[in-house]
This record gives C-alpha cells, structure tokens and sequence, in this order.
C-alpha cells in the first residue's frame, strides 16, 4: 500500500470515528486484504460499505489480483461519501457500486454474477436475510466474512443458528478483540 493510501486511509478512519460512522477495525480491513491476496478471488462482494474504508482496503488488494468489487450499501449519506473516497483514490476501476437495500438489489442481477469473496457489514439483525440472498450466489471454494459477531451476538443471533451445522461450509469465528469477531465461512469446492 503506498503512503498517499495509507494516509488517505487513517484520515477517512479519524472521520469515521469522529461522526459515528461504522467502520471496520484496521484489524478486520488488513485481514479482508490479506484474505484477497492469499485467496486471489476474481468477484468480490460487500454489504455495506458506510464511507468506503473496508472498499478502499479491498480495492487495493483486488486491484493485485485483478478483481471487481461489487459493493451494496442502503445508506444515501455515506454511500455518496463511498463513492467520493472511491474516486479520490482511483479505484473506480475495481469497484461497482449498487445504492439501496442488498436484500432488493441482489435478486435483481443476473444468475450467473457468482462471487468468490463475500464480506457482510451491513445491519446486523438482516444477516440472516443478507445469508439467504448470497448463499446461492457462490462460486464453489468461496468465502465468506461475517463483521460484528461478538459485539453484536443479540443481532446475529437467528443468522448463527441458521448457519450453525452446515454442510459443506467449513466455519470460524475469529477473535479480533476482548469485544468482538468475524464468521468466515469457506464453502467446499
């Protein structure tokens, strides 16, 4: 990452921080971009984006490996805000933005956009239905990224069990601090 990106980066997390936006921790958003090198995915979907920190940090990565972002946010004041950082940064390239609920949008495109890396952050009490909207959009060997699992367990709650004893999903849940984690779920090949 160069230095005009990683300072971008840190301004647009002080920004976040300082109007309450719900940015993924540096923590989440550098295992987000190893996760896109390692795993050299070609689709890459993202529910909620806020401001566009967690799609920057992709970005650069899927940019590496020549992948496209397609990321989905219902929010109209920080989508606009995604889409200015996204361009500042000149990622506009990798990343196809989708305005409105995910829930909505995603039935809409066409059966073939399959995806080989999902990143879910959107409201956490619609993880259940973000899952079942997804779950038929995945190309064999995918992965999936649950943000917010421990710090908001009482959310997510419906979705965990849902996706508890699943075949064919291998599943981990990551520590990222004392508060919180991430699901990543790997899909058999």
């Amino acid at each position: 990452m160069n230095h005009h990106l990683t300072t971008y980066l840190k301004q647009l997390r002080e920004y976040g921080l300082k109007n309450n936006i719900p940015n993924v921790t540096d923590e989440v958003a550098q295992f987000l971009s190893m996760m896109i090198k390692a795993k050299k995915p070609k689709t890459i979907l993202e529910i909620g984006c806020a401001n566009g920190y967690s799609t920057i940090w992709m970005a650069d990565s899927a940019r590496e490996v020549g992948a496209i972002i397609h990321t989905v946010d219902h929010s109209a004041p920080t989508f606009c805000e995604a889409k200015t950082n996204i361009k500042e940064v000149g990622f506009e390239e990798c990343v196809t933005m989708h305005f409105g609920d995910a829930r909505e949008v995603i039935p809409t495109w066409p059966a073939d956009r399959l995806f080989d890396l999902v990143f879910v952050d959107g409201q956490k009490a619609s993880y259940l239905d973000f899952w079942n909207v997804v779950k038929t959009r995945l190309n064999p060997g995918a992965m999936l990224v649950f943000d917010d699992m421990l710090a908001f367990q009482h959310k997510t709650e419906s979705f965990s069990e849902a996706v508890e004893n699943l075949e064919n999903f291998d599943q981990l849940l990551i520590p990222i601090d004392k508060n919180d984690g991430i699901l990543v779920m790997l899909k058999a090949d």
